[in-house]
């Protein structure tokens, strides 16, 4: 993995990482955009020929090895200069440290707190993981030496400048575009990976940007990258990547046939895309690795939710994240969101996924109402190889050679109510010759949720207090789930019966049991029996005779989720059939 950090390194410090595109082409605002060449022009911001060279200077590029580039030739025309034979010199406090994979302290506790909801320093998924965990596991993984990654050999055939300038007392550019890149391992390195990249470009920089790019090519440490609405250009745009891995970890090939960002301003980016990507990675150990994408691509990534919540994440304020989520609680993160032909072999497992499609519908006041993922599929096989093995013989004993999953989801959403509905017949999951999972909700309190997810540190200090302010916000209005059985559980109860050493029916019976026994049970914690009861009656049905079982709740008015808190403690207000709304059958 090492190669992946070395290697978007480099496209970074190449590049820095405005006039919006005219919608054109591939660049609809119904649309994304794969590949870079499908986009439509950008408008490159003039320059001023008087004080280009003094911008030139900024960027310690008067005279070749003056900052960190060496050139051999050199030709500045107004407000353009071109600079050939180009070597850039990587800063070494731009390099990852192999410890922990190169990520800062910051940047790890940034992926920590979302393992860790609660801010308890325990990770919520189970393992125990704690932070110091993370970092043992991140130095196991990538060798935990104590200093910087030797930098690579950076060469370009040529670098080229337009619009260049002196704008408000700081330097600037229109476009700079390198072409012709090769990245080899430098003098000492223990790895042997090479790179070779057919452009970079980046057009319109923030000035904040393009003192970032100016840091990298002078003679002192590395600035510190944009953060927030600093971080601004109209597009940077990388073609025709090839990498050839070859370390202590294993050797592979990475190629990429394109990769853009367009109108990245107010911390949201008109376009993301990328095209053809290609990662084959065969493992010192033995294993390999296998992913390729024809096209991925999203157009309006709400930035700034990412950035504010990997900032509260890693011990920042939360409250600029609770504003963000509670003004627009329904908004993914994106407007429209496109993935063409993923494949991967990872391990013992084949996946196969050839279309994934979303898109989110806004109000006058562009808050999100309305998120769509169209059907999709995912085929899930074995591999050829020895772990492929043991995962056939896994999906053999339920009855399958394979799984075909496929499933689509449609959600509304009521900024002013706060009301959240997922339709009935539009959110499912199914698998070919399984099951089929149906879901249907209408709830409200979508803000209370995003605000206890996004407050971490209120919820450590006064969780029960916290849970109190949700289960008050929390209103169920309708909720139904139907699991419709096409043979699956059968299956996989034969498959555990078989693997327990027991009989099927025999299992198929100790499952009855204790559903006989509900009714009795359930006024203990606030549910009547009349309810037990039912439910309790079409899920023994169900184990007998799987059919479609469906289970639904409709009460009259919307039942605030405190009232299942207040039943467990109060038998005068223990939930009815009626209270409910509620219905249970096996048809």
């Amino acid at each position: 993995m090492k190669y992946l950090l070395t290697g978007m390194i480099a496209l970074t410090l190449l590049t820095a990482c405005g006039q919006k595109d005219n919608p054109a082409g591939g660049g609809s605002r119904a649309s994304v955009v794969f590949a870079e060449s499908d986009l439509p022009d950008v408008k490159v911001r003039k320059g001023d020929a008087a004080t280009a060279s003094e911008a030139l200077s900024a960027f310690s590029l008067t005279e070749s090895g003056a900052g960190r580039l060496a050139f051999a030739g050199k030709d500045v025309k107004g407000d353009t200069a071109v600079f050939t034979n180009v070597t850039l010199t990587m800063p070494e406090d731009a390099m990852p440290d192999d410890s922990s994979g190169g990520l800062s302290e910051e940047e790890l506790r940034g992926i920590f707190a979302f393992m860790d909801a609660d801010g308890d320093g325990i990770a919520d998924d189970g393992s125990d993981m704690t932070i110091e965990d993370l970092r043992a596991e991140m130095d196991a993984v990538y060798g935990g030496s104590s200093g910087p990654s030797i930098p690579p050999v950076i060469k370009a055939a040529k670098l080229e400048f337009d619009g260049l300038g002196m704008f408000d007392g700081q330097a600037n550019f229109g476009r700079m575009t390198l072409t012709d890149i090769t990245i080899t391992p430098g003098e000492g390195s223990e790895e042997n990976n090479t790179g070779k990249i057919k452009s970079v470009e980046l057009i319109n920089p923030s000035p904040e940007t393009a003192a970032w790019v100016a840091s990298l090519f002078g003679q002192g440490g590395a600035a510190d990258f944009p953060e927030g609405k600093a971080l601004s250009f109209d597009r940077w745009a990388v073609n025709g990547v090839s990498f050839d891995l070859d370390d202590a970890s294993g050797a592979g090939k990475f190629t990429l046939d394109s990769f853009h960002i367009s109108d990245l301003k107010e911390e949201k980016a008109g376009l993301f895309g990328l095209s053809k990507l290609n990662f084959d990675f065969a493992e010192a150990g033995g294993s390999d690795t296998k992913f390729s994408i024809e096209g991925f691509g999203v157009r309006g990534i709400n930035y700034g939710l990412f950035s504010e919540a990997f900032q509260a994440g890693a011990g920042g304020d939360p409250s600029a994240l609770t504003s963000a989520i509670q003004t627009d609680p329904a908004h993914p993160g994106y407007d429209l969101l496109s993935l063409k032909a993923l494949k991967a072999d990872i391990v013992g497992v084949s996946l196969d996924m050839p279309q994934l499609d979303s898109a989110v519908t806004r109000d006058n006041q562009g808050r999100a109402t309305k998120v769509v993922t169209k059907p999709f599929t995912l085929a899930v096989a074995p591999r050829d190889n020895t772990d492929g093995e043991e995962f056939a013989g896994v999906l053999a004993s339920v009855g399958y050679d394979k799984l075909s999953f496929s499933g689509q989801g449609e959600s509304l959403y009521d900024p002013d109510t706060d009301v959240a509905t997922l339709p009935k017949g539009k959110n499912f999951w199914q698998l070919e010759n399984g099951f089929k999972l149906d879901f249907s909700a209408k709830y409200e309190g979508s803000k209370a949720i995003a605000a206890m997810s996004s407050q971490s540190d209120t919820l450590a200090a006064d969780p029960e207090g916290m849970l109190d302010t949700v289960m008050q916000a929390v209103a169920i209005h309708q909720l139904e789930i139907a699991y419709a059985d096409a043979g699956f559980f059968n299956k996989a109860l034969n498959a555990y019966a078989t693997q327990a050493g027991e009989d099927p029916e025999a299992v198929r019976k100790s499952l009855l049991l204790p559903l006989a026994m509900a009714p009795m049970f359930a006024p203990q914690v606030g549910i009547d029996a009349a309810v037990a009861t039912e439910f309790a009656t079409a899920l023994s049905g169900f184990i007998q005779d799987p059919k479609k079982l469906t289970i639904s709740l409709a009460p009259k008015t919307p039942l605030k989720a405190q009232a299942f808190m207040e039943a467990g403690s109060d038998p005068a207000k223990k939930l009815t059939k009626e209270s409910l709304g509620f219905t249970a059958s096996n048809k």
